[in-house]
């Protein structure tokens, strides 16, 4: 850690949230969440392995491993590559006095920042008055603020000021920067078969294409609608330029009829010019990475650039029991006659098909959707009879909900009874 955070003050005003601070970060968690793996959350942010990853992979699978039940958060990392940032649903988060709005993300928002800015973290409700100085403990809190010394008041003018000035500007200027991305959203609805489970129909598979004159394609153009539920707002003016120069400028539909399973092909994956975007990091070598990566997943190179929107490479592949494999570029169907159509959950994208032998019939005809969002893979139960069963290095055997999808690990097994399983390669 750096000379530099060591100076950092963090201040806290009391509240209802849990508070996690420590010399190299801070974590803001609701009431709701039990103080032991507040605690244990704390105790990793505190060690040298405690990074974003890990610190957000504890998180997830204390709280259940489902989407769904991922609490609202607020993180802050301090590290000697920069500032990491992620954020869930309702609290705010005001770097420099510009402020990041996640409350309408599927999963949550990140950011890479340089340098050490001015931080300032609040949760909905009325916190307490008084700022005082901590810096190590777990605390209620309803604000937390990190900053350089005497530099308090100054942030939290500065903060009202710029607050005030976005709100007058609303009218002539987006608040936010939309970026496409793969994102599940729960809305309620009803398939068309009774093995099809269509409880969160996700807005996956368009195609996109970057633009090739970004500033006039956006000029005049009305701001585009919160459609995959992945939104950064105020992010800093040198970020915000390199995203804007990135972003697509339109999105194609892709032929929701194109594949057709064919009753005796194991494994079918429909041609498709759909190219899937992600925000991510590059390193010198050209290798795409996630944004909470520090190292390049590939080579080991350090991750200096910053964060861009560029084609997503493929996130690992499906190895099935019975044979055959299927890379993970686009989202895969899996069932005892799998047909894309009736399943709302797939947003009209085009899947591959795996088509796996169930003589018993255990097996649905759309027993299993394995999708893509950003670079998470997420795995949904569409069975509404016998369902998939998530095996797990080091923790027992789950049945998968067949409403709420499921985050997937390398080397996670999915087994789908009668004899049929799924083991999941290479993800990221």
């Amino acid at each position: 850690m750096s000379n530099a955070n060591n100076e950092r003050e963090t201040l806290w005003a009391e509240g209802a949230w849990s508070a996690a601070v420590t010399p190299r970060g801070v974590l803001l968690l609701p009431p709701e969440v039990p103080e032991e793996l507040v605690t244990q959350l704390w105790r990793l942010l505190r060690s040298p392995e405690g990074g974003l990853t890990a610190i957000l992979d504890r998180l997830v699978m204390g709280t259940g491993g489902h989407l769904a039940r991922i609490p609202d958060f607020a993180l802050v990392l301090l590290e000697d590559s920069g500032t990491h940032l992620a954020l869930r649903g309702t609290p705010s988060l005001v770097v420099d006095g510009q402020r990041l709005d996640a409350a309408n993300v599927a999963t949550w928002m990140e950011a890479s920042l340089p340098g050490e800015p001015s931080i300032s973290l609040s949760v909905p409700g009325q916190p307490g008055t008084v700022l005082r100085p901590v810096v190590d403990a777990v605390l209620r809190a309803g604000r937390l603020q990190l900053c350089m010394p005497d530099t308090g008041s100054a942030a939290e003018n500065t903060e009202s000021e710029q607050a005030d000035a976005a709100a007058a500007e609303s009218d002539t200027q987006p608040e936010t920067v939309e970026l496409d991305a793969a994102q599940p959203e729960a809305d309620s609805g009803a398939g068309a078969t009774d093995d099809s489970a269509a409880d969160s129909p996700s807005d996956l598979g368009h195609d996109s294409e970057a633009a090739s004159e970004p500033e006039q394609a956006m000029e005049g153009q009305e701001r585009p609608g919160d459609h995959d539920g992945w939104t950064v707002a105020d992010l800093p003016e040198d970020l915000v330029d390199e995203l804007g120069r990135m972003l697509p400028a339109q999105q194609a539909q892709t032929d929701s009829d194109s594949a057709t399973p064919s009753p005796t092909a194991h494994t079918e994956v429909p041609e498709t010019e759909s190219t899937r975007m992600a925000l991510s990091v590059v390193c010198p070598s050209g290798h795409a990475n996630p944004t909470n990566y520090v190292t390049c997943r590939e080579c080991g190179a350090e991750l200096t650039q910053p964060a861009r929107i560029i084609p997503c490479p493929p996130l690992g592949r499906v190895r099935v029991s019975s044979g055959g494999e299927v890379v993970l570029d686009q989202p895969v169907l899996v069932g005892r006659e799998p047909s894309p159509e009736g399943v709302s959950e797939l947003g009209g994208a085009t899947p591959a098909l795996i088509t796996v032998p169930s003589p018993e019939q255990v097996i649905s005809r759309n027993h299993l959707l394995i999708q893509l969002d950003e670079w998470s893979v997420l795995a949904r139960s569409l069975s509404t009879a016998n369902g998939t069963v998530l095996r797990r290095d080091g923790a027992s055997p789950m049945r998968m909900p067949p409403t709420e999808p499921v985050l997937l690990r390398s080397g996670d097994i999915l087994d789908l009874g009668d004899g049929q399983s799924l083991l999941l390669e290479d993800l990221p």
